[in-house]
């Protein structure tokens, strides 16, 4: 089992090679991560023939700062281009599709000059103020009933309040605040666009018409100016420069699509796309989701337009896999040791030691609040072992993660499964690679596992969209019931089902008992 290439300890490229540089017609595909950035060309097929990647640095200076650096995503982008293009001097690329971690905010001077070194991502923390302050106002559910949504710090408009109220110098100098996938698209086109995905995500867009809200914008004290042109993602929004071309060796006028965030490109590659399908997109976030004709009013739960039609109602785990990457770096020296000399990833390793601990980790809970929580509790919660005992180790505590993870989450697949219930929850991201976890998440959600002979749903996804906008689809869903390929099934035990009913009430018991304690938590 391989989860993720972002807990690499090396900071060289990487790269992924499956067919020897054989020519042809593709879309390149990039997905940008946390933890890594790739680009990859894709077939008509939804076949991935050749994957170059890097890993990006994230820093956390403090309590709920999440930051990582834009040039360094368009540099390792453009490195990645290039490796993947040289060793396919015969490929004929047709477009581009990007997908990109979501709600980073990226300010930009009217000469495209990155005004800030280092920008807060989507885990980032510190517009919790604002949206309290948004979340007092009298007019707060007339503003979620336009936005389809309700105020939380991830969202890009809040970020953008927070350099209003935090930065005003860079406020005042920008001419456009872009998230990291219309980051992207501007370094290769010169075009300052966004997408639905990405402006449902910001709390700035009318959900009813998939434009900007001038309601909300003013709600949030923001200048309508300064947000980019919204156009569909499968939708050509410009062609490579001259520039771009040189620093990437892409033709110059190649079209690029607008895209859309990664976990929606993940979706859409995953086939959820129609009412009966759950998805867990397991990376270094763990998010749940159903897909949905509208967005859901519960504040529990969030909603972003799908890249193609429709909603996905979710909830997230913002450490989902960084709990597990936590556990390896801080508490597993000797068996990621181990794992190296071994020639395996140190992720096989630790799983193989939970193996041998029976469901529920002999008492002990985890609490997977490392960045705190989104809707479902305090942003300003802690992750944290309830439990712990001396017979317990690193065996119980590596099995009480991966169980904890699965515990938050049905917190919230009950909030969005509807009426007539769900056929099957689909894994993708690198935490689907792991059987024991897949048998975990069945036993805990009580629900069919369904995964993919492919686990490249990101870069399928943007080039799914990619393909669209050069006309290769006639639309993003049917894409991808084309290009889907469904592989292994988990189904619950219903003796390990008990055995979670009752580890999830007294998760969830623990969990209401810590939440409002935590904001008078002393750093």
């Amino acid at each position: 089992m391989r989860l993720s290439t972002s807990g690499s300890a090396s900071a060289t490229d990487a790269v992924i090679a499956a067919d020897g540089g054989a020519a042809g017609e593709y879309v390149l595909a990039i997905d940008i991560g946390t933890g890594t950035q790739r680009a990859a060309l894709m077939d008509r097929g939804g076949h991935i023939a050749d994957i170059a990647g890097s890993t990006t640095v994230l820093h956390t200076p403090a309590p709920g700062h999440a930051e990582q650096s834009p040039d360094e995503w368009w540099n390792g982008t453009a490195r990645n281009i290039r490796a993947v293009l040289d060793r396919h001097p015969g490929a004929r690329v047709a477009g581009v599709g990007v997908g990109a971690q979501m709600h980073g905010v990226v300010p930009l001077a009217a000469d495209g000059r990155v005004l800030d070194e280092r920008v807060g991502i989507w885990s980032d923390k510190r517009a919790a103020v604002l949206v309290d302050e948004c979340r007092a106002r009298s007019d707060i559910a007339e503003l979620c009933a336009v936005a389809g949504n309700h105020p939380v710090a991830a969202w890009a408009g809040f970020k953008t309040a927070w350099y209003r109220v935090n930065r005003p110098e860079i406020y005042a100098e920008a001419s456009v605040f872009l998230i990291v996938k219309d980051f992207i698209n501007y370094r290769l086109t010169g075009t300052k666009h966004t997408d639905p995905t990405e402006a449902s995500g910001s709390f700035l867009m009318d959900a009813a018409t998939d434009t900007w809200s001038p309601r909300l914008v003013e709600a949030l004290g923001l200048d309508a100016a300064k947000l980019p042109e919204i156009a569909p993602s499968g939708s050509v929004i410009g062609y490579v420069t001259a520039e771009a071309a040189a620093q990437t060796g892409l033709a110059e006028g190649t079209p690029v699509a607008g895209g859309a965030g990664d976990m929606l490109c993940q979706l859409l590659a995953a086939g959820i796309t129609r009412p009966g399908r759950g998805c867990d997109v397991s990376g270094t976030a763990s998010i749940i989701c159903a897909f949905g004709g509208t967005p859901e009013p519960d504040p529990r739960v969030m909603n972003l337009r799908a890249a193609g039609e429709g909603w996905i109602r979710f909830g997230i785990a913002d450490a989902g896999g960084l709990c597990l990457r936590w556990i390896a770096d801080r508490l597993s020296e000797v068996e990621c040791e181990e794992a190296k000399n071994r020639g395996v990833s140190r992720y096989d390793v630790l799983t193989a030691l939970a193996d041998g601990v029976p469901p529920g980790s002999n008492g002990l809970l985890f609490f997977p609040y490392l960045l705190g929580e989104r809707t479902m509790g305090s942003s300003a919660s802690r992750g944290s072992f309830i439990g712990l005992t001396p017979a317990h180790g690193r065996p119980e505590m590596v099995r009480a993660v991966l169980e904890g993870l699965c515990l938050e989450l049905r917190r919230t697949l009950e909030l969005i499964v509807p009426p007539e219930g769900i056929e099957s929850v689909r894994i993708t991201g690198g935490g689907a690679l792991s059987d024991m976890w897949n048998q975990i998440r069945a036993d805990t959600w009580g629900t069919r596992i369904r995964t993919f002979a492919q686990f490249e749903g990101g870069l399928v996804g943007a080039g799914i969209l990619g393909g669209v906008g050069v006309g290769w689809y006639a639309d993003p869903a049917s894409a991808a019931e084309d290009t889907v390929q469904l592989d292994r099934t988990w189904d619950p035990s219903p003796a390990t089902r008990r055995v979670y009913d009752g580890a999830y009430r007294e998760f969830c018991a623990v969990h209401d008992l810590l939440d409002p304690r935590w904001r008078t938590w002393e750093a």
